[in-house]
């Protein structure tokens, strides 16, 4: 419609006058119609009617004001005006500007999170231009020649000539801005001859990755991946440059292990491999290369020029220089394998090509990044037996000491963290205490960032006895340790603290200097108070020995200290810890490891002790750990004088005999019930009740036909316990315990022969077997041979009957085990 009233012929114009045709000026009654003129070829074209205006910005170029410290951002604001069918009939430009100001002390780590600030809040700046945003507040903190005015006008004195203000150095930004949808450009460039192009499109690509939501883009990509796979393997000896941006792409993937199968695929773990190796040969052979130039120059003293060290340090600068750059790539190379090896068969291919050599060459490094991801590389693998052979050389545990020392924290707790996966293999222990790392540990236990790694390695040394000598060496290392406990702010000591002074308790030296040191009484206070089980190993480990056993009782009882009633408490906590087995072994084996004769048993007898040992030697009631302290307790109060009456009074023998009969299969039991009963039959009023309420010989007999010969010597020292005050003991009408024992000993040491009379007594002899057994020659011996017999004072035995006519009373009944036809 407005075509055709344009290209009506009725129009005419003359002296600036419209003239309307008259069918269209119903159209025109009313408000004035608005008139735009239109330049076209033919001349001005007018445009009659109400139209509709759209707005449209186009963003324009960012300049930076350095004078005001704020960016000024062009645009241009479109005006597009629409007839009725949306059509575009005219266009209004109208230039704006926006400022943004700056924060005052920018600095360069905060230049990115700005930049993008300033993007999402401005909308005249579209989001592809963030890098150009960075790019301009980068050099917005150079030095500018308005520097002077601006300080001027702050009424600010310029500093003088001779104090220059030092220049910032600007800072590029790492890679060029990118966007998605240029990707295909990005890989075109990877298959051009320049090496520079190549390099460019490979830093596209990178900055396209670094954003999380483009990678499931780029990995449907149908040739990217592949393109950088190969351009990798084929091009990484030819452009350090292009090896890193095409590792750190396929780094951006490994951080998500969705993306793990799919470099797989790629090869991304070979083609890395294969760098890794390449570097770490050249870097070999760099560094023999520079060793020999070093031992030129040396070899030649005095005799060297000056020209040969400039050479040196020339060569030596440049070596250090292509040592860096070599780093940073290993670094990134590193740590997409690490990645990788989240997967263990992936792990496994890594092992089997030699990974773990490949790391430890790398330990002499001076870049802390790449020392932390190769240290948690060995932390990974030195989980598995077969990769510790591998990190087993001297050099690579030095170099590990070494690193605990390192100033970075980061690095020196990783490398103790390897030391402590290491520690777990005896041989490998023993080549570490060699190298002094036990001294370097106990100065590290001062820094609380490292407390807790060395700890448990400390825990793991001491478990050598040498390691043990060492620690007990450092008195300032068992000071501390036992400070450590002191001051615990939890009730229960931790259990890697308390496991290593338990350890080192175990040793003389070591609970020497604990009971010496002057916190062992505080030790002993907290043991009181927190009722800790392992704590209280300590105080029972410490008791253990005899040499220290006195001090400590001692020291406990002076009057500095003030805690001579402290055996009470523990046995008020026994009783009150009956249902607590753990706490029960370490509080009753501290009391039977006291076997000092100042103990007084007799009050702790009063205090409860006697009821907590008939309690817990009733049969079937107790563990068997708990059991055993208890029967060694009981041998120590037997032994005092002060505790008769109350041991007279009681059940104990009795129960005592049935646990023997009930645990006769536990070895370590049976021999200290045996040496409990032996303990029992000191004192004459125990003795009696004993006599009287057990059959102890009978009981005590078959233990002495025991094949442990540590059993079978203390059951016979019973026996003559009980025979040498059984004549004493020995009632009306009772059995004589005499006679009983010398019969049972006499059969014990002529068993063959006894055998032998009872099988002539039966009618069926085997004189050949019994001939084998004691004679060397048999049938032909004849009437020369003497019979076997029992040789007494001149007299023979042939009959076990016979005993009793025998002069036993002058001899020595230990001599029964020895005479015989043969002496064995």
């Amino acid at each position: 419609w407005l075509k055709t009233f344009l290209d009506c012929p009725c129009w005419h114009t003359a002296s600036a006058r419209l003239l309307v045709p008259h069918r269209y000026r119903c159209n025109l009654e009313g408000p004035a119609p608005r008139l735009l003129f239109n330049q076209r070829p033919g001349g001005y074209h007018i445009l009659l009617g109400a139209m509709s205006i759209k707005k449209k910005v186009r963003p324009g170029n960012i300049v930076p004001d350095r004078q005001h410290f704020a960016l000024v951002v062009n645009f241009t604001t479109e005006m597009q005006h629409l007839d009725d069918a949306g059509m575009v009939v005219g266009v209004d430009k109208e230039p704006g500007q926006k400022v943004i100001r700056l924060p005052q002390g920018l600095s360069g780590f905060q230049i990115p999170p700005l930049a993008q600030e300033i993007v999402e809040k401005c909308k005249y700046i579209p989001s592809s231009k963030v890098g150009e945003v960075e790019r301009l507040l980068y050099s917005m903190l150079e030095p500018e020649e308005y520097h002077g005015q601006q300080m001027h006008s702050q009424n600010i004195q310029p500093p003088p000539p001779d104090m220059p203000v030092p220049a910032r150095r600007r800072q590029e930004p790492l890679l060029p801005p990118a966007d998605l949808r240029c990707i295909e450009e990005y890989a075109d460039q990877l298959y051009e001859d320049k090496m520079e192009m190549k390099v460019k499109g490979a830093r596209c690509i990178l900055r396209v990755c670094t954003e999380p939501a483009n990678l499931e883009i780029l990995a449907d990509h149908e040739t990217l991946l592949g393109a950088l796979s190969r351009e990798l393997r084929e091009s990484s000896k030819k452009s350090f440059d292009l090896s890193v941006a095409i590792v750190c792409c396929f780094l951006t993937f490994s951080h998500f292990s969705e993306f793990h199968p799919l470099l797989s695929q790629y090869q991304f773990g070979d083609v890395t491999m294969r760098v890794v190796e390449y570097e770490s040969q050249r870097h070999q052979v760099r560094k023999k290369d520079m060793e020999e130039r070093i031992q030129r120059v040396n070899n030649l003293g005095s005799a060297v020029t000056s020209e040969d060290r400039k050479l040196l340090a020339k060569e030596d600068k440049k070596y250090r220089q292509q040592l860096s750059r070599q780093s940073k790539l290993m670094y990134v190379c590193l740590l997409g394998l690490l990645n990788l090896a989240e997967d263990v068969a992936v792990e496994r291919k890594m092992v089997n090509r030699k990974m773990p050599q490949l790391l430890t060459n790398m330990l002499d490094r001076a870049h802390e990044e790449l020392l932390l991801v190769t240290l948690q590389f060995l932390k990974k693998l030195s989980v598995f037996e077969e990769n510790k052979e591998a990190m087993n050389s001297p050099e690579t545990l030095t170099r590990l000491v070494q690193l605990a020392q390192h100033p970075n924290i980061r690095v020196a707790l990783l490398s103790l963290r390897v030391l402590y996966n290491l520690s777990f293999d005896v041989s490998l222990r023993a080549s570490l205490v060699e190298s002094g790392i036990v001294k370097q540990l106990v100065d590290l236990l001062r820094n609380p960032p490292f407390r807790h790694i060395v700890l448990r390695l400390l825990y793991h040394f001491s478990m050598d006895d040498r390691c043990k000598s060492l620690m007990a060496y450092y008195q300032d290392g068992m000071v501390m340790l036992l400070q450590l406990v002191v001051h615990f702010p939890e009730p229960r000591v931790g259990k890697d603290l308390v496991a290593l002074v338990v350890n080192l308790a175990a040793h003389p030296r070591a609970a020497e200097v604990m009971v010496t040191s002057g916190l062992f009484p505080q030790v002993m206070l907290r043991v009181l108070k927190t009722r800790d089980p392992l704590l209280c190993k300590v105080i029972r480990h410490t008791s253990s020995h005899r040499d220290v056993v006195g001090q400590m009782y001692d020291l406990l009882q002076s009057d500095s200290v003030r805690m001579s009633k402290w055996m009470g408490e523990f046995v008020r906590m026994a009783i009150c810890g009956v249902d607590n087995p753990d706490l029960l072994v370490e509080v009753l084996g501290t009391l039977a490891n006291m076997t000092l004769p100042e103990v007084p048993w007799g009050e702790l007898c009063e205090a409860g002790l006697v009821d907590l040992l008939h309690r817990l030697l009733v049969p079937s009631f107790s563990e068997d750990d708990v059991v055993l302290e208890c029967v060694m307790v009981l041998a120590n109060v037997a032994l005092s004088r002060e505790s008769v009456q109350h041991l007279a009074g009681s059940r104990l023998p009795a129960l005592l005999l049935d646990t023997l009969v009930e645990k006769r299969e536990d070895e370590e039991l049976v021999l200290q019930i045996l040496y409990a009963f032996q303990c029992l039959l000191v004192h004459e009023e125990v003795r009696e009740v004993v006599f009287q309420d057990t059959e102890i010989a009978q009981c005590i007999m078959p233990f002495a036909r025991a094949s442990n010969p540590t059993i079978t010597d203390q059951a016979m020292k019973t026996l003559q316990a009980v025979a040498d005050h059984s004549a004493e003991a020995q009632g009306e009408g009772s059995a004589s315990w005499t006679e009983q024992i010398k019969t049972f000993r006499f059969e014990q040491h002529n068993a063959e022969w006894i055998r032998y009379l009872e099988r002539e007594m039966s009618g069926s002899p085997s004189p050949t077997a019994f001939r084998g057994c004691y004679y060397d020659e048999q049938e032909e011996s004849g009437d020369d041979e003497e019979e076997f017999a029992f040789h007494w004072a001149g007299g023979d035995a042939a009959d076990a009957r016979d005993l009793a006519n025998r002069d036993w009373g002058n001899k020595d009944v230990e001599s029964f085990a020895y005479w015989s036809r043969y002496r064995t």
